[in-house]
């Protein structure tokens, strides 16, 4: 394809010289046959009036000599102007005399690209301008938008005037050829490529429009968003070069804009490409990468110069980005062809990676071509010809990579069929296999219901129940080997390697599948060496492992001794499981368990599980079933961690008698919302048992009823999948009210992924469990809730226990030497002070730091015996005014809450008056709070004193409404509301709840 191309590109450059050439301003075109000759380029040498603009009536009068120059050309290049010294950036005036065109016929002119505004007159008349030649950069305006002329030749010579001007790139003039041909020949030509740029524009953005469905809908893949990019900068491209349909469809846009539009397409297309190039060879080499990264930087800081400078600027360097463009294309087929040969196909195929080279070969060939079609009189066609046979090859690339991916589809669709075939036998085998062990559970439990409780039968009661345990145990070992079968196929087995004590696990073997062995008459026998009694292993894994295969002997062999042995050797330890019984009793006991197909299925399973189990754990497994023995290899545990083992053994005793002294301290309420009866059964047997008392509810309106009346429960256990509103939806309900110390939520989920573990901590709740419910982590989480809880109230109280402590009484000195001067002029005045006086004292020294409501009355009782002081110190000066609810004296408010209101309403606002004035109080009920209001009419303060005594720091004096703010927040998060303007006086509002 590209031989061809460049074959098709040097036959039109060499048909092209063959026509004729203009000179001294003439065009002979005398002996072409116009029937076939479609377009004659009109190059040669013009005549060129430099620095004029002329019409063709001022050239036949003006006596100026013009100058021979080259078109197409630039001004600034001697050979073209013949040595004419011009500056590129200014403005001239063309000419030429075209003779021998056939007279009467319809012609065309076609021009595509001058630099940068012209005008065309033919034979005196003015044909077509783009944009607005003038003799300064102030008078003319910049377009440079190709067009085509028509017109009938009255003469066999007409002649053609260009006016051209630039004053915005360094060179100016024709610098593409000016075609003439018959109308009906340029015509078809304008119809066609225009035709096939529109018809590239509308395939390329069709290729965009998908690839950004497929990022948004589907996956969100980068490289899906990469090509969307490429498409749509592909299709700017075509629409602002070529016949520059951008400036024909929108010719109110300015010449700044469609220029930055058209270069930081071109220059943005190799960016991306370069990107896509990224992107699909991630193994990649540095030194490539470096080379592959450095054309594209240097393109994306000229991309930003562009949008960020006008076009007389950064197209100084344009050519030279010309060719760091193309570096950056080359560099990208290099690195394709380089992981191409080394076989690096990534997710690809052999062919998509053909196809890929292909395209990007194209993209480079395509760019070079449309560089040649700049240079030489090329068709346009041609270059929009390659554009299509690109956008074939991206084309052919995507349906390959769809069809490939339809072909998997199918293929993944035959694999989930056969899947679903084996789901449905793996479903009715566990159904055996899980129905053997609840029938069991069901018959015991049922055999208890019947069984009447006393005294004398307490050990069978205590057989039955444990027989129940272990039949759970192993029915739980069962659902384990089926997770495990799945993780193993799927390959997320995760294992917590440790140090394990051989004794604790074969003892709790034996102690559940203890009923079996004795069913079968078998005789169950530990024997173990001191020195092989730690192994490096997953505890519960080897459990698992255990029960599997001390199930598999028994299932095989019974009447005989079944010996657990562990074995130290070197740096191993050997647990052997070993069967002594007769030779005769083993066979036939071997042949009756091979006639039934589903136990052998589920012996078979069970010792597959162990052995990939024992594999994860670095171990060995070897199962001899004709000697009857089962041997599995561990690695010893070292010494050391045999000690960390008895250091963590020490700390987990140590924690559990943390928890169970937290857990004694107090009975708790709990609240338990599910609907599910099974988890109901469960935690009111688990949590009534530890003394807890316990309400439940079934829905979220229950729940909400049950908070808005009487006792607050201490935790709320909510389950996540609760009816009609879920449990993540009553959290957020709940924690608009309550914080998460102040009503912890303990969340039940049916997993623990980290989006359930996300949605449960969104929500607000405090922690989670997961279905199966476990008796430990129940009462380990609900013990540490409302251990928090608890501390975290403690320290609430205290704080609040605190701030009560600073308040200091000022007054305690005024008041003493009020009532010593009255003992010298009014005695029994001086009694009834020192009566009020000893009464506030002990309201006062009464109250308890740890308090933390007390009833209304005595707080009112503390301010009138305050205010009885005050009174007689400032006698006339001071008025006070209660207006007080008396309904109210039951209801519970903070202790000296109110009184320091008043006393800084007699001591700040009133007695600094020279007057004095009134103090108001008033406590009135709005709804669920008492609103308390103290007001003044003494000497006020300003907004800004106003904020600063609430925000003003601990270590400044005066602490009375700052204390007041930051224990009314423990309360209801509410502050006091300040109201005052100097010389007027002071409000000062306070809510709390009524309670």
């Amino acid at each position: 394809m590209t031989l061809l191309l460049a074959l098709v590109v040097a036959l039109q450059i060499s048909a092209e010289r063959e026509k004729p050439l203009a000179k001294k301003g003439v065009l002979d075109v005398t002996g072409l046959e116009w029937t076939k000759q479609f377009v004659v380029p009109l190059d040669g040498e013009w005549e060129f009036y430099p620095q004029q603009l002329l019409s063709p009536q001022q050239i036949h009068h003006t006596s100026d000599q013009p100058i021979m120059i080259q078109v197409p050309g630039n001004w600034d290049d001697k050979r073209i102007s013949h040595g004419y010294a011009m500056n590129g950036k200014s403005f001239g005036t063309y000419r030429l005399l075209v003779r021998n065109v056939p007279q009467g016929e319809l012609l065309a002119i076609a021009k595509r690209y001058v630099r940068f505004s012209d005008a065309m007159y033919v034979d005196g008349k003015l044909m077509n301008r783009s944009g607005k030649p003038g003799t300064s950069a102030a008078s003319y305006e910049p377009r440079n938008e190709p067009y085509t002329i028509y017109f009938h030749a009255e003469r066999t010579e007409i002649e053609i005037v260009l006016q051209v001007a630039n004053f915005d790139f360094r060179s100016g003039g024709i610098y593409n050829s000016i075609d003439l041909g018959l109308g009906s020949h340029m015509e078809a030509r304008t119809i066609i490529q225009s035709g096939l740029e529109l018809l590239i524009i509308g395939i390329v953005v069709i290729f965009g429009l998908l690839f950004f469905y497929l990022y948004v809908r589907l996956h969100r893949d980068g490289i899906q968003l990469l090509y969307a990019l490429f498409f749509i900068g592909f299709a700017l491209t075509v629409v602002t070069n070529g016949e520059r349909l951008l400036l024909q469809l929108m010719p109110d846009i300015s010449f700044e804009l469609a220029y930055k539009l058209k270069y930081i397409s071109v220059y943005g297309v190799s960016i991306i490409v370069s990107m896509i190039t990224w992107r699909l060879t991630p193994d990649l080499a540095p030194l490539f990468k470096k080379w592959l990264q450095a054309p594209s930087m240097v393109l994306a800081v000229y991309v930003v110069f562009i949008a960020m400078s006008p076009f007389r600027i950064y197209s100084f360097i344009q050519e030279s980005m010309y060719a760091v463009n193309l570096c950056a294309y080359a560099m990208a087929f290099m690195v394709i062809i380089h992981q191409y040969i080394r076989e690096r196909y990534g997710n690809r195929s052999r062919s998509q990676a053909q196809l890929l080279i292909i395209c990007i070969w194209l993209m480079l060939v395509n760019y070079v071509l449309g560089i040649i079609v700049t240079w030489y009189p090329i068709s346009q066609v041609l270059l929009n010809c390659t554009t299509l046979v690109i956008l074939c090859a991206f084309a052919m690339l995507l349906i390959y990579q769809y069809t490939q991916a339809y072909a998997s589809m199918q293929q993944l669709a035959h694999q989930l069929q056969l899947s679903d075939k084996a789901k449905d036998e793996f479903l009715l085998l566990t159904s055996h296999e899980l129905n053997s062990p609840l029938h069991s559970i069901i018959h015991l439990s049922r055999s208890l219901l019947t069984t009447s409780l006393r005294r004398a039968n307490e050990p069978e009661v205590r057989g039955k129940l444990q027989l129940i345990r272990n039949t759970a145990y192993r029915m739980s070992n069962q659902v384990n080997d089926l997770i495990d079968m799945s993780r193993f196929r799927d390959g997320n087995m995760n294992l917590s390697m440790g140090s394990v004590d051989l004794v604790s696990c074969l003892s709790l073997v034996t102690e559940v599948l203890g009923f079996l062995a004795s069913g079968k008459s078998i005789v169950m026998i530990r024997r173990l060496e001191p020195e092989a009694r730690y192994v490096m292993a997953d505890e519960s894994r080897l459990l698992q492992v255990l029960y599997n295969l001390v199930y598999h002997m028994m299932g095989q062999h019974h009447n005989g001794k079944l010996v657990l042995a562990c074995e130290r050797h070197l740096d191993s330890v050997q647990i052997i499981l070993r069967l002594e019984a007769h030779p005769d009793r083993i066979t036939w006991q071997r042949q009756d368990v091979d006639s039934g197909s589903q136990q052998a299925d589920r012996i078979a399973a069970g010792v597959s599980v162990a052995a990939e189990i024992v594999s994860a754990m670095r171990g060995k497994l070897v199962v001899n079933d004709e000697a009857a023995s089962i041997m599995i290899e561990l690695s010893c545990a070292v010494r050391a961690d045999m000690e960390d083992l008895t250091e963590t053994a020490a700390t987990q005793e140590t924690d559990v008698k943390e928890e169970e002294k937290v857990g004694s301290v107090t009975s708790a309420h709990i609240l338990i919302a599910t609907s599910d009866l099974v988890d109901m059964e469960q935690l009111n047997t688990l949590l009534s048992t530890e003394g807890f008392n316990l309400s439940f509810a079934d829905s979220d309106v229950k729940v909400r009823t049950a908070l808005a009346g009487g006792r607050f429960p201490d935790l709320v256990i909510v389950d996540a999948m609760l009816p009609e509103v879920t449990g993540y939806e009553l959290c957020k309900q709940i924690r608009l009210e309550f914080s998460q110390a102040d009503l912890p939520i303990l969340f039940i989920n049916m997993r623990s992924t980290p989006a359930d573990i996300e949605a449960c901590i969104t929500a607000g709740g405090n922690d989670f469990i997961t279905r199966p419910l476990d008796a430990g982590e129940i009462l380990v989480r609900v013990h540490t809730l409302l251990g928090m809880k608890r501390l975290v109230k403690e320290a609430a109280i205290n704080e609040m226990a605190f701030l009560r402590s600073q308040i200091k009484p000022h007054f305690l000195y005024n008041a003493l030497g009020t009532i010593m001067s009255l003992c010298f002029t009014d005695g029994p005045r001086a009694g009834e002070l020192l009566g009020s006086f000893s009464r506030y004292l002990r309201i006062l020294f009464h109250l308890d730091n740890s308090e933390e409501m007390i009833p209304l009355s005595k707080e009112m009782e503390l301010v009138q015996a305050y205010v009885e002081i005050e009174k007689e110190r400032f006698g006339s000066r001071l008025q006070v005014a209660l207006d007080v609810d008396t309904s109210l004296y039951s209801c519970k408010v903070m202790p000296l809450l109110i009184e320091p209101l008043v006393e800084n309403a007699i001591r700040h606002g009133v007695s600094q008056k020279i007057s004095g004035g009134t103090v108001r109080l008033s406590i009135h009920r709005h709804g669920d709070m008492v609103q308390v209001v103290v007001e003044d009419d003494g000497v006020g303060m300003s907004i800004q004193q106003a904020e600063w005594i609430l925000d003003r720091g601990p270590g400044e004096q005066g602490i009375g409404l700052q204390n007041v703010q930051r224990r009314l927040k423990h309360l209801n998060g509410l502050a006091p509301v300040i109201h005052s303007e100097q010389g007027l006086g002071t409000k000062v509002t306070i809510l709390f709840p009524y309670q």
